[in-house]
């Protein structure tokens, strides 16, 4: 995960480097780097070269644990009744068709997702990432963004939900849609939006800050209200003649109280349940080396592990009194704890210092016999090559790596007894080196 200590590339947490700043021994105690780096390179979630695979899907990389989200997100929680609706950024720069720059969003570049999520906890009810042109539910009279709304409030109809939206969605077709589908509605809207009444449309200078006007029609009211400028609503449950204060900061300074509708103090509170949800579970500035699918499935992750914590909350409280509040990132940490346990990887035990095996290797000589194992790769390094090297470059550190003489050679053959790989060629004197001296790197 990319919680914690982060390093420019991944080998970095591997690495032995001399240092307390450098240093992360808890990976390498794990996991191996090369291991890790095979099953990074290697994830999928398809096979690709089934025939049964949807390629003219552009998400068909990752379509499978999309799918296997939504279903679990909707399954295992039932949100309470308000819930907020908009889009949140996957940061990516790679050349991808799906690819967005939305550039008043704080992450301009990335995949973009439509989201329903619980307007208090921002848990995830229903989520979809937007390929272009949607081969789901389409309402020709909603148009593309107000179907947006349709397929993701599926799952909530005729429940008594109430979703907030703002202007990108929020139009009077829509809330009447909603409506019939037992969802009451809220939001922002555009003034030049089909259906909205134009004689609400207010002028800012014929307006001051507090002052507000409606218009009614069946279940549906439009709500004008002035603060720095005109602010135009919608809302298909809020009385709109029901009034209470915000505090307002003046040129000079001073905090007043302002009137405003009901309505508008409630798109304030509820709105926000996608933005609460982007913030806590954003990845980091993109790698070069990430891929897209992997970005998404990493982004899937932690929106699992988020909607993870939001229901631990109901069963153990993370703001108790007298204790520190137990954060997201405090549920990774023991979750990333809980699921290693004890184990530990049997590569990361070190091998023991070359001193400590002079007895074994100068001793019961007849026992030393030279082998090739099966599984010699090739990428085995000779254990002599690679201290007189390892030594060089110590006592020479003004010596470029790529002007020190000392090859660090590689061979498949290694001693039976020592389990060490070793020069065995004409010319070399790594094995009787190694088996002949107490410092065998001289």
């Amino acid at each position: 995960m990319e919680y914690g200590v982060i390093k420019r590339r991944y080998e970095s947490y591997f690495s032995r480097k001399p240092g307390f700043l450098f240093d992360t021994p808890g990976y390498r105690e794990v996991f191996d780097r090369d291991r890790f780096l095979a099953v990074w390179k290697f994830l999928h979630i398809v096979d690709e070269t089934s025939d049964n695979t949807d390629k003219t899907d552009k998400l068909y990389k990752v379509r499978p644990l999309l799918d296997h989200l939504q279903q679990k997100f909707q399954e295992n929680y039932k949100p309470v009744q308000n819930l907020s609706l908009d889009e949140g950024m996957i940061p990516t720069k790679n050349r991808l068709a799906i690819k967005q720059y939305l550039p008043k969003k704080p992450v301009k570049w990335g995949i973009k997702t439509f989201m329903l999520c619980e307007s208090e906890t921002g848990y995830i009810c229903n989520f979809e990432v937007y390929t272009g042109k949607s081969t789901g539910l389409f309402i020709p009279e909603l148009g593309a963004t107000g179907s947006v709304v349709a397929r993701l409030t599926t799952n909530v109809q005729n429940q008594n939900y109430k979703v907030y939206t703002d202007r990108f969605y929020t139009s009077p077709s829509l809330s009447r849609y909603l409506l019939q589908k037992g969802i009451h509605s809220c939001g922002t809207v555009l003034v030049n939006r089909k259906g909205f009444p134009k004689n609400l449309i207010r002028r800012k200078k014929d307006m001051k800050r507090g002052d507000c006007d409606f218009r009614c029609s069946d279940d549906l009211s439009a709500v004008v209200w002035c603060d720095r400028s005109p602010l135009y609503f919608l809302s298909t449950f809020d009385e709109p003649q029901q009034m209470t204060t915000v505090k307002r900061k003046n040129k000079d300074g001073t905090v007043v109280q302002v009137q405003c509708p009901l309505v508008v103090a409630n798109y304030t509170k509820y709105m926000g349940g996608c933005d609460l949800n982007d913030q806590l579970t954003k990845l980091y500035k993109s790698r070069r080396h990430y891929r897209w699918p992997r970005r998404l499935i990493m982004k899937c992750i932690v929106w699992t592990c988020y909607n993870a914590y939001v229901i631990q909350d109901h069963f153990k409280q993370h703001a108790q009194a007298g204790r520190r509040l137990f954060t997201f990132g405090d549920f990774m940490d023991s979750l990333v704890l809980t699921l290693i346990g004890n184990y530990r990887s049997p590569a990361s035990v070190r091998r023991r210092s070359v001193t400590s095996q002079s007895q074994d290797r100068l001793q019961n000589v007849g026992i030393h016999v030279p082998e090739r194992p099966a599984e010699a790769t090739g990428n085995h390094r000779c254990v002599v090559c690679r201290e007189k090297r390892k030594r060089y470059a110590k006592a020479h550190p003004e010596v470029a790596n790529k002007d020190i003489t000392q090859k660090d050679c590689k061979t498949v053959f290694r001693c039976t007894a020592c389990r060490e790989y070793l020069c065995i060629r004409e010319g070399a004197t790594c094995w009787t080196d190694y088996h002949g001296k107490v410092e065998f790197w001289r």
